[in-house]
């Protein structure tokens, strides 16, 4: 069998609410050892450290240089301070590309404000050994967002309660891979998620929401996507193969919410599905 070229590595498979084993939201696409990061939840720099640890390749600091992000809930953008300044402490010393919607510029300087001091001690250090910190931030819209050798990357709005949200759609020389972000079942992202090879989708666990209060009811519903209702989208797009993460189970274990939320996409969709945990890496 040709071994593949691409792979989707899962850094933090949690949610706001943090649950022993997973961190929030981020994975990597690998594409010949160079690396595209989706998302910046708490614990990243622990679960690339852990990544590599295990031998992928293509996570050292020095190549984290392309970070993407789908939107601005503190779960999936918390451990931006962390990935912008400390791989730059071990030598990553190329340009920082962060891909982020409308505000990013903002965000990206006003942290290096916050951080100014201690840029500057380094950076000024005697002997002088660094590089001065080089991060640049670009604001996206829907569409073509970056391309080079080895990827092109379209962003494609979701719903996703009153914030400007997207989801990202990597094409690679043998792959397709559409990575959701949060969403609501809803939207062009299911057009243009057709036939994927990967589709990382966001999940919640409808039975377990159905006992909560009536407005966090309809929250879920409004911004999020049950499991139910992920068979049903999935039985449509048809991926090769559907990974589960952010899954939303509260009031559940890990292994009762994964047992339960794997029924409930099952119940539409017949395909292969993967529960998605911190750390698998997935061809």
């Amino acid at each position: 069998m040709k071994k593949s070229r691409t792979k989707v590595v899962l850094l933090g498979t949690g949610t706001p609410v943090m649950v022993s084993g997973r961190y929030q939201s981020s994975l990597a696409i690998i594409v010949d050892e160079t690396s595209y990061i989706v998302d910046c939840g708490s614990g990243i720099l622990e679960r690339l450290s852990n990544a590599r640890a295990r031998g992928i390749k293509g996570l050292e600091n020095k190549k984290l240089t392309r970070l993407f992000i789908t939107h601005f809930h503190p779960d999936h953008t918390v451990g931006l301070p962390a990935f912008m300044i400390c791989p730059w402490n071990a030598e990553r010393w190329d340009t920082l590309k962060i891909f982020g919607p409308k505000g990013i510029e903002k965000k990206v300087n006003g942290l290096l404000d916050v951080f100014e001091d201690g840029i500057n001690e380094h950076l000024n250090s005697n002997p002088k050994f660094m590089s001065p910190i080089d991060i640049e931030p670009k604001a996206y819209t829907q569409g073509i967002i970056y391309k080079d050798d080895l990827v092109k990357v379209e962003a494609i709005p979701v719903e996703h309660g009153n914030l400007e949200a997207y989801a990202f759609k990597f094409i690679t020389p043998d792959k397709t891979i559409v990575v959701s972000g949060d969403t609501c079942p809803r939207g062009e992202l299911y057009e243009k998620a057709m036939d994927c090879d990967i589709l990382v989708h966001e999940v919640y666990c409808e039975s377990a929401i159905k006992k909560g209060k009536g407005v966090v009811q309809e929250y879920f519903k409004r911004v999020h996507t049950g499991g139910v209702e992920l068979g049903k989208v999935a039985n449509r797009i048809k991926p090769k193969k559907l990974v589960l993460t952010h899954q939303i189970a509260y009031g559940l274990s890990n292994e009762e919410a994964e047992k339960q939320i794997l029924k409930e996409v099952q119940m539409n969709f017949s395909g292969e599905v993967i529960y998605g945990n911190d750390l698998d890496v997935i061809e």
